[in-house]
């Protein structure tokens, strides 16, 4: 029963994730293991939507470690739980509370040894910036804790290089890049642990500044990300970004002028607006509120799973009541075909 919950649940996810980008392109599939225990590890640039679009473009039923802070509320809680969400605690959340991480660890390796799947971003926080932060230690302290108890137990690390054409816009488009496994086993000695984990740490960072773009000079990173854009960079193809990117000295720096070029789907844009005045009218509001702008996308992707179906829904039932069903199912098919021909086709705002 629970299964069939988080499959409901991810295919309307799915569908919130087709109306928020414009497109969104998957590599590396062959790489995910079908069986077996496997800790998904990617970047993490873009908040809750690195969090949802992992299990959404893989069949592996997966495990999240989520920020205990938003576990605060009964209902929500629970909710977050029967999704197989499980509360991560950091300092900031109360130094007692992060005893409860050795809970969660237990979990972790009691999942790992049933030969499930957890997803974790080893960068431990989000950030807008091009670049793979520093690991944590975590993950590799979940597996070895694993191993110590289950030292026959094979466990495979999965690197993810997410990347995204704009992270704060719409619509925006996404590159998942699934990257070879890497069998952890081979870099943790039980007997005699690292407890530095200098090696595995490694080698998942090697893998993830392949699987996207790395911009490792932090002092002058504004300026090398506007030469990259100067020589419009595809920044959702991260090994011609990377390539691109040993060679950015030799380019002069210069200020990227964007182009606009006509939109024929303009007008069609205008009356999707229109017939979506309300909700876009609401996110107006919602938008400058938004104190963490890395969780700008993850706000409008729950206005486009909440508000506007509701309103699509209100209007189609005002249609029913004063003239036909078939006159409301032609307005409600029509909602949904401006909303499919504005999300693919406008241009990123």
């Amino acid at each position: 029963m629970r299964n069939i919950w988080y499959n409901i649940i991810r295919i309307y996810v799915k569908t919130g994730l087709f109306f928020l980008f414009k497109r969104i392109t998957v590599y590396g599939k062959e790489n995910i293991p079908e069986k077996g225990a496997v800790i998904f590890i990617g970047n993490h640039q873009n908040a809750l939507i690195d969090a949802i679009i992992v299990p959404t473009t893989n069949r592996r039923n997966i495990h999240f470690l989520t920020r205990a802070s938003a576990f605060k509320i009964g209902l929500v809680d629970q909710i977050l739980r029967s999704l197989n969400m499980i509360p991560v605690y950091r300092i900031r959340d109360g130094v007692r509370t992060i005893e409860k991480n050795f809970e969660v660890f237990e979990q972790c390796i009691e999942i790992l040894k049933e030969k499930k799947a957890i997803q974790i971003f080893a960068e431990g926080e989000h950030h807008l910036e091009r670049r793979i932060g520093p690991l944590k230690k975590g993950f590799a302290r979940i597996i070895l804790g694993t191993l110590q108890k289950y030292p026959d137990l094979p466990i495979y690390i999965v690197p993810i290089g997410i990347n995204y054409d704009s992270h704060l816009n719409f619509p925006s488009s996404t590159s998942i890049y699934y990257g070879k496994p890497i069998l952890a086993n081979q870099y943790i000695d039980v007997k005699k642990p690292d407890l530095k984990f200098t090696e595995i740490t490694n080698q998942v960072s090697i893998a993830l500044k392949y699987l996207t773009l790395h911009v490792e000079d932090s002092l002058n990173y504004d300026e090398i990300i506007v030469k990259l854009d100067a020589l419009n960079v595809d920044y959702l193809n991260p090994f011609e970004a990377n390539k691109l990117l040993k060679n950015i000295e030799i380019f002069p720096s210069k200020e990227f002028v964007k182009h606009d070029k006509m939109n024929w789907f303009a007008p069609i844009h205008f009356i999707a607006k229109l017939n979506s005045i309300f909700p876009l009218l609401i996110w107006s509001y919602i938008k400058p509120k938004i104190k963490d702008v890395v969780f700008t996308n993850t706000f409008r992707f729950a206005i486009i799973t909440t508000l506007f179906p509701l309103f699509y829904l209100l209007q189609t039932a005002i249609a029913y009541y004063f003239f036909n069903l078939k006159f409301a199912i032609i307005y409600l098919l029509s909602s949904i075909l401006l909303g499919v021909i504005s999300a693919k086709t406008m241009t990123i705002t």
